[in-house]
């Protein structure tokens, strides 16, 4: 089991370049990291438009094995219902949205001193 492809917005594409370069990670990584902070921060179904120009592939297999099934359980446990395949990967692509814009939240609000990867906890 693993991830398949989906797409993300350009803002959301734009905001995971910066995450990434600011961590000094791989894109694979951080989408994994937005993931995690969406379902984290998520108080249920996220609801919010993500649609905006060009849209960049997130590719397939990013997320796999242990890891796609730990995310899988923590989004239908958000979601609080069972979901088919294709409403799993629309709610992962929402949760990873989620997860980019609430990172770039707490870079603008950290102060200079912080530690990006100690504010994100």
């Amino acid at each position: 089991m693993s991830n398949r492809r989906m797409q993300l917005s350009e803002e959301g594409k734009e905001i995971l370049d910066l995450i990434a370069d600011i961590m000094e990670i791989e894109r694979p990584m951080a989408v994994k990291i937005a993931l995690a902070k969406g379902i984290a921060m998520a108080n249920g179904p996220i609801s919010d438009e993500f649609q905006s120009g060009k849209k960049w592939t997130i590719p397939d297999n990013i997320i796999k094995d242990k890891e796609f099934l730990l995310y899988k359980h923590l989004i239908v446990s958000e979601i609080n219902r069972p979901l088919n395949d294709d409403e799993l990967h629309k709610h992962m692509l929402l949760f990873i949205e989620k997860g980019l814009r609430i990172l770039r939240e707490i870079h603008q609000n950290k102060t200079s001193m912080e530690d990006f990867r100690l504010a994100i906890l």
